[in-house]
């Protein structure tokens, strides 16, 4: 009786074998949203929405913007909410957040996205340099 020895077999078949007697890689939800979040802070004009209490701004650093996700095994959900710097146009931002967050999310981690939700909840006016008289 002949065993056929694992070298014996070619190389394309003794990776499917190890590939098969592996786990399987899951992505917590959390990772996504930092992804996304990332993505979404280096398009231009999209930045987080300023806090706010009772109506007021209470910070003036936006920060990034807020994102939530759930992966359903190798899809993702994405909601941002962000703000859009005045007088940038907000559709042109969102679809350049939309199209940022997808193709980082497939690049980095392999993740299809079912649906990204974009919410503008702010159009805080672009920042000026202070000028300062000397």
């Amino acid at each position: 009786m002949t065993t056929a020895h694992p070298t014996d077999q070619p190389a394309d078949q003794r990776a499917q074998s190890a590939a098969e007697g592996r786990g399987a890689l899951e992505i917590a939800d959390r990772v996504i949203e930092k992804i996304a979040a990332h993505a979404a802070a280096g398009v231009p004009h999209a930045t987080g929405s300023p806090r706010r209490v009772l109506g007021l701004t209470v910070s003036e650093d936006p920060g990034t913007p807020q994102v939530t996700a759930k992966v359903h095994g190798d899809v993702a959900t994405v909601f941002i909410d962000l703000a859009v710097t005045w007088p940038a146009p907000v559709t042109e931002v969102t679809r350049a957040v939309r199209a940022a967050v997808i193709d980082r999310l497939t690049t980095l981690v392999g993740i299809g996205t079912a649906q990204v939700d974009i919410e503008v909840s702010a159009l805080p006016a672009a920042r000026r340099e202070q000028r300062r008289v000397a």
